[in-house]
């Protein structure tokens, strides 16, 4: 008879069919992320211990800091500085504290650091990469270097110590690595970068020189406290790389803003390290400062005097022409207008001189371009512009008047200025007799008992959070690069097979599973503990489609199969045998898995004896054929397992129990092992009347499905359908599946009520 297949024997998923093709929705990346859950632990669990090493072989980071002041005294002979660089702070130029911080970075201060901690020289013991400091670490208090690990004498393992007071070595050897290796009784042996030996009996305490290509090489070692054979290794930097390093160990900020107070704060790998370096650019700096004060007091001092003579000359002449006006006009009488234009004039006159030294000293800083200097020159044309009014107005005063009043002026001024110039040259006496600048150390720096990195939580919470972000990347990209078929259109579209069940995850079938691995006695068939589970609903859903599939089959042999291992087979061929004898039918299910079979495990009974045994002849057929709680199913176990699974199920025997079984029960379902890794199913297709593909929603990439159907088509086999198995496993068991049933169930119930 032949039947045309209807649209009602396939499986359409009616959500599916909406989508679109490319869509990727949030769901469908949670989706990924949950069914790649386990990978996603295991990124977070090696990143988490990844990071646990890094806390344990990295050398600990101390940190301390220092404050100094920079002082800005208003009664200092450099008051006129000090009002310069107020104005050029509201002009927006580098304020003096700016400044400072420059200073502090210089080569100058640096420097001097760099010589006085010999920097410059890097000796230190030679570890074991990875963990070797980290066991040092934990003897660094030892009173005696500590024996060796693993035999392994040429690497420190805590105690050890050197002391390099001189290195020098030819330009070309700056930067090069060499190794020093103690040899007992206070001496050591030299080696360079490529092992040859340059000092071959060095003595602790006693300079050493040898010659090389490129000049004389000299080392005095103060101190060595070592095993015979512990290694070091020694460098000598250049000058430029110290302190590029050193900059970069500093953190020099303002305190507060225009505080005046500057914080400097120094990192680096041990407590005595950072506390001398900021102890050491403290000293050097306040030094510096105290040389550079007492230089531009000098510097100042000796232009006063200079100045001075003349000043005192040009006071004189005044009063000598005021003194030789009287004497001619006899005593002059000043009024209180002559009087009051006097002050004025004398005030502008003062105020003008004031701003055209401040105008000198910001010229030897800026270009007369520079704002401040333009705004000097500004604050200068306006008192030129008062003092032309003044002067006009002294134009209406009588001529006698203005004689005297510009006579009077120019004493006057001539006396102030050389009078300011006079207490400025004392002043600059006393501060260059001092020995205190303007700056002024506010605290020094404190020994650091505790590393302030790396910090164990801090690693660790970074490390998963970058195995969390890693692992979702690569779930993302195994999902772009490797995705699996999730929607049953694809299938019909690409391949032309229909979709004749979908059946949604179960997690009542996890727990059963769990069971049965377990070995625990009773059945653990879903379809008869759990009647109503979504997924024996859809299994019932098969079996109604199956009967049309079987009217175009050539027997009621129905064999299920996949492309890989891991897919449910066992599970749906187990439970659709067991809906199927519900139904009313005699169902007899053959475990055709000879080599991992485990239906066996769903009915508690035991693997042999079973098919291998009776195609074997070892056992008849009513010995492998055991009875199970379901009424009308038979399960015919997998046997022992043979060494060659393939040619048995070849054998003629197996054939023949095939037709006897097909004939003695109404239906023959057949578990049969994955198509890609064995033949095995394309032997037992070839005797199958229907034979289905089960997939594993979002499993399996196209490519593997469409291979699976060319090695059925090679061996004469014609699949009838698929049937999609776990939908909605990679969601933990949410999709639209149990959404329907879970709606379909309330409503029958209100329904019986």
């Amino acid at each position: 008879m032949t039947l045309e297949r209807s649209s009602a024997a396939a499986y359409t998923d009616p959500v599916a069919s909406v989508r679109d093709e490319d869509e990727v929705d949030l769901a469908q990346l949670l989706a990924s992320v949950w069914a790649g859950r386990y990978i996603l632990a295991a990124f977070v669990a090696a990143f988490a211990v990844l990071g646990a090493l890094y806390y344990i072989a990295a050398a600990p980071v101390y940190e301390t800091i220092g404050l100094v002041q920079v002082e800005q005294d208003s009664q200092s002979p450099t008051a006129d500085a000090a009002a310069l660089g107020t104005l050029s702070a509201m002009l927006g130029a580098p304020t003096e504290t700016e400044s400072e911080i420059q200073i502090l970075q210089s080569q100058m201060v640096l420097g001097a650091v760099i010589k006085a901690l010999n920097l410059e020289i890097d000796a230190q013991p030679k570890y074991l990469p990875l963990f070797g400091q980290f066991v040092a670490r934990k003897h660094a208090n030892a009173q005696a270097p500590v024996a060796p690990l693993l035999g392994l004498k040429s690497y420190a393992w805590g105690g050890e110590s050197i002391t390099v007071t001189k290195f020098d070595v030819p330009a070309t050897l700056l930067d090069a690595k060499f190794t020093l290796t103690a040899i007992g009784a206070d001496r050591f042996v030299l080696r360079d970068a490529n092992d040859n030996i340059v000092i071959k009996d060095g003595r602790v305490g006693v300079e050493a020189q040898a010659p090389t290509a490129d000049g004389p090489l000299k080392i005095f070692v103060q101190d060595l406290r070592a095993r015979p054979d512990t290694c070091f290794v020694v460098v000598k930097w250049a000058m430029e790389d110290v302190l590029r390093n050193l900059r970069n160990q500093l953190q020099i900020v303002e305190q507060g803003k225009q505080s005046g107070i500057i914080g400097l704060t120094a990192d680096g790998p041990s407590p005595s390290y950072v506390a001398a370096v900021v102890q050491q650019i403290e000293d050097a700096y306040v030094r510096q400062n105290v040389q550079r004060r007492s230089a531009e007091a000098q510097q100042s001092l000796n232009f006063l005097k200079q100045q001075l003579p003349e000043i005192k000359e040009r006071v004189d002449a005044a009063q000598a022409k005021l003194n030789a006006y009287q004497v001619q006009r006899g005593s002059v009488n000043v009024t209180k207008e002559t009087d009051l234009i006097l002050q004025q004039a004398v005030d502008l006159e003062t105020q003008r001189l004031q701003l055209v030294a401040q105008k000198e000293q910001a010229l030897q800083r800026f270009t007369a371009q520079h704002p401040v200097v333009q705004a000097l020159d500004a604050q200068i044309k306006n008192l030129d512009a008062e003092e032309a009014d003044i002067k006009k107005r002294s134009q209406a005063l009588p001529s006698t008047q203005q004689e005297v009043l510009s006579l009077m002026r120019d004493l006057e001024v001539n006396e102030q200025l050389y009078t300011t110039l006079l207490n400025s040259s004392q002043q600059l006496q006393v501060a260059k007799a001092g020995t205190v600048g303007n700056v002024r150390i506010i605290d020094e720096p404190l020994t650091p008992r505790k590393p302030v990195k790396p910090k164990f939580t801090l690693v660790v919470a970074l490390s998963i959070v970058l195995g969390l972000i890693l692992g979702t990347a690569w779930l993302f990209l195994r999902r772009a690069l490797f995705r699996g078929v999730d929607r049953p259109d694809e299938i019909e579209r690409a391949l032309g097979l229909s979709t004749y069940a979908a059946v949604p995850y179960s997690a009542g079938q996890k727990r059963l599973a769990r069971a049965a691995r377990a070995k625990a006695p009773g059945s653990h068939i879903l379809a008869a503990l759990e009647p109503d589970n979504v997924a024996v609903e859809a299994l019932r859903s098969l079996r109604t489609s199956l009967q049309f599939a079987l009217l175009e089959a050539g027997n009621n042999l129905i064999a299920l199969s996949g492309p890989t291992p891991g897919l449910g087979k066992s599970f749906v061929s187990i439970n659709l045998a067991c809906v199927l004898a519900q139904g009313g039918k005699r169902v007899v299910v053959i475990d055709g898995d000879l080599r991992r079979g485990h239906l066996h495990k769903y009915v508690g009974a035991a693997a042999a004896p079973g098919l291998s045994d009776y195609i074997a002849g070892d056992v008849e057929l009513p010995a492998v054929l055991k009875p199970t709680q379901v009424k009308g199913l038979t399960l015919l176990a997998n046997g022992t397992t043979p060494p060659n699974p393939a040619e048995l199920l070849m054998h003629d025997r197996f054939t023949a129990l095939l037709q006897q079984l097909s004939h003695e029960y109404d239906l023959v379902i057949i578990d049969t092992p994955p198509i890609l890794p064995v033949a095995d199913a394309s032997i037992i297709g070839r005797s199958a009347g229907c034979v289905f593909l089960i997939l594993k929603e979002g499993e399996h990439p196209m490519r593997s499905i469409d291979e699976s159907l060319r090695r059925f088509r090679q061996a004469g086999v014609q699949i009838r359908g698929v049937i999609f198995n776990q939908v909605g496993a990679a969601g933990g068991g949410y999709s639209y599946y149990n959404t329907y049933s879970y709606s379909y169930k309330s409503r029958y119930k209100s329904e019986v009520r």
